[in-house]
């Protein structure tokens, strides 16, 4: 449980140093926390962590969506914040690590696998935000 805690400070961490509003922060670091609590659900229960990454986004953008609409503040704010921790840069460091020692089929491995939970958070965050969008619509009033 210590890496929830720790990757909600790691999350407004970022929020403070990228200067998210004050009243945000509690917010997007309950965010960080939900994105690192799905990740180590899915390792426990043995999900393929692009489909753990995905997952987590979607979640976590869906409830960035509606945290935006309650505070009345950009989706953005919530949203970039919230995922930082599923972020594979360590993945893209030994990627790189990997080639720069010669090791090319292993670096071609852990790069395509980077490459994907970089897709699948993109993609969680774009469904996400296409899906609010078409619940949460703004309702146009008609005139008489």
């Amino acid at each position: 449980m210590i890496i929830i805690v720790l990757s909600m400070v790691a999350t407004v961490s970022f929020a403070i140093l990228y200067q998210i509003p004050a009243r945000a922060i509690v917010s997007v670091g309950c965010l960080g926390a939900v994105a690192e609590l799905f990740a180590f659900a899915a390792a426990r229960y043995h999900v393929g962590q692009v489909a753990a990454s995905f997952a987590a986004s979607l979640v976590v953008s869906l409830l960035s969506e509606a945290l935006a609409r309650v505070q009345r503040m950009p989706v953005t704010v919530f949203a970039v914040p919230g995922i930082i921790v599923l972020v594979p840069g360590m993945q893209a460091y030994a990627a790189m690590k990997d080639f720069v020692v010669h090791q090319y089929v292993l670096g071609l491995a852990t790069g395509t696998q980077t490459v994907l939970i970089a897709g699948a958070l993109a993609s969680g965050l774009v469904i996400a935000g296409v899906l609010a969008r078409s619940v949460w619509r703004p309702r146009i009033h008609e005139s008489d």
